[in-house]
């Protein structure tokens, strides 16, 4: 089984801690973010990593070299100018040729790839992505006012809380999935995704029921979530929670 990890971004946000190392090479406790994702695919039966890499990517090469270190197959796709995650992903097309996976490098789920793999099947969809539940909490009433009726008020609700879908940025694709883009075209993941369906190709999404973290938004959502994991506020599946602390 093959997995794309995309590691070229420049981690903007991220800055100073990303002017020496790629925001995917930040740790995450001890280790870096990138090879707890890689250590967790493993887990769960991926032989081949293929990296997307472009920023200071020589060092996540010389950290990783061909992945035997870590009992894994490992090559990489060099992205020379940005062309989006699903163009970064169209420039490896021939690196695939089977039902694959892409993963954002700096995020962290745990997710069970048998089950994701097994509904994507089942579904005999084009595209999976992979959504997580979040929630917003409005501090204020929330007024429903027709506007038609001299703005007569409907009804009013006290700091109600919103449920969102989101998405996570990983995928299950089809290598068919790629012969929707040409090459070099910039294009974003939810773009190829809404050019499938376009197309009359089946996308469905999976409700990640685990967790999910983003660690690329802000410096403070990077340093409090390191310090989440490694008191044990913010927690994963068995798996992944060993994977990150098992050199701590």
């Amino acid at each position: 089984m093959k997995a794309v990890i995309l590691a070229g971004g420049e981690g903007v946000r991220l800055k100073p801690f990303t002017d020496a190392l790629p925001k995917p090479m930040l740790p995450i406790a001890a280790k870096p973010l990138l090879e707890i994702n890689i250590e967790y695919l493993k887990q769960w039966g991926f032989n081949e990593i293929i990296l997307a890499i472009s920023y200071k990517k020589e060092s996540i090469i010389h950290y990783f070299g061909d992945g035997r270190r870590l009992g894994i197959k490992i090559t990489y796709s060099e992205e020379k100018e940005p062309l989006g995650t699903a163009g970064a992903v169209k420039k490896l097309a021939e690196k695939v040729d089977g039902t694959f996976v892409v993963v954002l490098g700096d995020g962290l789920a745990d997710i069970n790839y048998q089950v994701l793999l097994e509904y994507h099947r089942k579904a005999k969809a084009m595209g999976t992505m992979v959504v997580f539940e979040k929630r917003l909490r409005i501090p204020y009433g929330v007024l429903k006012i027709d506007v038609d009726k001299e703005n007569t008020i409907l009804a009013l609700e006290e700091k109600p809380e919103l449920t969102f879908g989101v998405n996570t940025g990983i995928v299950v694709l089809e290598p068919k999935s790629l012969e929707y883009m040409k090459e070099n075209e910039f294009r974003r993941m939810t773009e190829l995704f809404l050019r499938l369906k376009e197309n009359g190709e089946k996308i469905v999404a999976y409700h990640h029921q685990g967790n999910w973290i983003d660690i690329g938004q802000d410096i403070d959502q990077y340093l409090a979530t390191n310090r989440g994991i490694t008191e044990g506020d913010i927690t994963f599946n068995e798996i992944l929670t060993k994977i990150i602390l098992e050199n701590e």
